[in-house]
């Protein structure tokens, strides 16, 4: 069974029935970041224009850009645009860089290869999405530590005191303060004693044996995760658990970062942020998922099947389907018609 038509059903049956949305959800947004960088790719969004004032001064950045080209911008008398170039670049690369290990890691769960999906996992959230938010949050202090000279100011350890900071000010950058929490971001990516947390699983998927930290500790006459069977379910529902609000978060700081390189179209943008926070209240169900359930009734009136004449029924299957894949299934002949939702806003 797939829970949205997303994925095809026969990736999804080594998945958990109860965590397929969860892991169809991750990949949506997965695939919507895809689509946004592939698009200001081909758009060269990124590029950074310069009109020089004179023939001189664009003879003296041809020679000096034969070396460096953000040093010619910059002796040329341009150093706000050698700076957008460099912060233009690191997007694109690293939330490449990002996306690629995601989809990795994704595919690893649907194979039972849970443990090299946490290894992949590590670095874009630990990581990647640490210098993403901090770009985002605090770009002047990002692009001062990142052009200081010293990859020092960059290091794991000296963010180690910025972290919640970071993560904060980035959170308030983004259309999701109301549904996430910085301080639940932090804590379940870089907390040891957090038991619902993924800090434990990255560390016994990176290291056979972790003795330094009590919370981490290898059990005795032990290695960790060597003897894990595949076929348990717990690793599964600790990382569907929070993987959903994670990637929510990140792919936000993504969305913002690309609208700070070229505005994005506002219709497209509100599109994202509605469908991405309704397909997050969807897969944790409960009261969010009848809200959202409720609001997409509304539509049903103008909505019927083309080949039996059947009015939409909002189904919790239908709201996830309209939600993540713009489509939606007949409750009497099954058939599956598009619903443009995004179109919409």
């Amino acid at each position: 069974m797939t829970a949205t038509g997303l994925i095809p059903r026969k990736r999804l049956e080594r998945i958990p029935r109860e965590i397929r949305l969860a892991h169809e959800y991750c990949f949506f947004l997965h695939d919507q970041c895809v689509h946004l960088l592939v698009q200001y790719e081909a758009a060269e969004a990124h590029h950074v224009k310069v009109k020089f004032r004179s023939e001189v001064e664009a003879a003296t950045f041809a020679e000096v850009a034969k070396t460096n080209s953000i040093e010619a911008l910059r002796a040329t008398g341009y150093p706000v645009q050698a700076r957008r170039v460099i912060l233009n670049t690191i997007t694109m690369a690293m939330v490449s860089d990002t996306l690629h290990h995601i989809f990795e890691a994704l595919k690893c769960m649907e194979k039972r290869k849970t443990v090299v999906a946490l290894n992949l996992l590590r670095k874009p959230l630990l990581d990647n999405l640490v210098y993403l938010s901090w770009m985002l949050g605090d770009e002047d202090a990002f692009y001062t530590a990142f052009t200081s000279g010293d990859p020092a100011a960059l290091s794991p350890k000296m963010l180690g005191n910025l972290r919640a900071r970071i993560i904060e000010q980035a959170l308030a950058k983004t259309e999701v303060t109301t549904v996430l929490n910085a301080d639940f971001v932090r804590e379940t990516l870089f907390s040891a004693k957090n038991d619902h947390g993924l800090y434990r699983l990255f560390q016994h998927a990176v290291h056979l044996v972790t003795v330094e930290r009590i919370e981490l500790r290898t059990e005795p006459e032990n290695f960790n995760f060597i003897f894990k069977r595949h076929s348990d379910d717990d690793i599964y529902h600790g990382v569907y658990d929070v993987l959903p609000h994670l990637l929510l978060y990140l792919a936000h700081v993504m969305l913002e970062l690309f609208d700070r390189i070229a505005s994005m179209d506002e219709g497209a943008k509100r599109a994202f942020e509605v469908r991405s926070i309704f397909g997050l209240y969807l897969t944790e169900g409960g009261e969010g998922a009848e809200d959202v359930m409720r609001h997409l009734g509304t539509l049903n009136a103008n909505f019927t099947c083309t080949d039996c004449g059947t009015a939409l029924t909002v189904t919790s299957h239908n709201a996830s389907r309209i939600t993540l894949t713009e489509s939606y299934r007949c409750p009497k002949c099954r058939r599956v018609h598009g619903f443009p939702f995004a179109w919409m806003f």
